[in-house]
């Protein structure tokens, strides 16, 4: 081929090159390159963002904070997600030895006194039986039982009030702790929101169709990955063992 038209042709395809290049750029953004240092044949980059044409409008992709990100909003981002089982959780923390311990001394406390009350009402009982129903000693007796089953109904009222306090303040805790674990487990696994569920699989333990309902109402994911469950992990973080 002659040196002249070598030359033409030559000149022909960088001018095509050089076109394409600039029909490329002009579609606005950074273009993205095949990494010759990446190890996986099929990855595509460092690009700063990835533009995806659609029929209504271009969504941009980029990296924003280690999140994939399509706009500035902060609610325009993918975000890691798990579940907790927490009930597991929560039960395991109340049989823990420490909470025990904590509940220990107002259980020995209200079974002594309801022993007594007891004991005072089975001898006021004992007493009418060697009785005359019709004597003023039974009716009086009478009236002294009916006093100290009285005393007794409201120190049972009282004592109900503080252990329902007590167990109040220990699942508050209880929860805390298992807020805590839950953050140290997701910040080491890189998870944005763990949400609280109860296993399809448990049993309900409904004795009749109100708590059948209130069971399946209290089960928010229907399907969901077994990989997303970290009850496991927070349980390890907590030094629970599975029962």
């Amino acid at each position: 081929m002659p040196s002249r038209e070598r030359i033409t042709i030559y000149g022909l395809l960088a001018i095509l090159i050089a076109l394409n290049v600039s029909l490329l750029l002009g579609r606005g953004g950074t273009p993205a390159f095949a990494d010759p240092q990446a190890t996986d044949p099929g990855e595509l980059g460092p690009a700063q963002s990835l533009t995806l044409t659609g029929e209504a409008e271009d969504i941009t992709l980029r990296n924003q904070s280690g999140r994939l990100a399509w706009s500035e909003a902060p609610y325009d981002r993918a975000y890691s997600v798990a579940y907790v089982y927490i009930g597991k959780v929560l039960n395991q923390l109340m049989k823990s030895e420490g909470f025990e311990e904590e509940r220990q001394p107002l259980m020995e406390e209200l079974q002594e006194t309801e022993a007594e009350y007891r004991q005072r009402l089975d001898t006021i009982q004992k007493r009418l039986q060697e009785l005359d129903p019709n004597s003023e000693e039974a009716r009086a007796t009478y009236e002294q039982g009916s006093s100290v089953y009285e005393e007794f109904m409201n120190w049972q009222q009282s004592a109900l009030q503080r252990t329902g306090k007590l167990d109040a303040n220990q699942l508050e805790r209880a929860y805390r702790e298992l807020v805590a674990a839950v953050e140290i487990v997701a910040d080491r696994k890189g998870i944005d929101t763990v949400y609280r569920f109860i296993p399809t699989s448990e049993p309900f333990e409904a004795e009749n169709p109100e708590q059948a309902m209130m069971a399946i109402r209290l089960r928010d994911a229907l399907r969901y990955p077994e990989e997303l469950d970290i009850t496991a992990d927070v349980m390890e973080e907590l030094h629970l063992e599975e029962e």
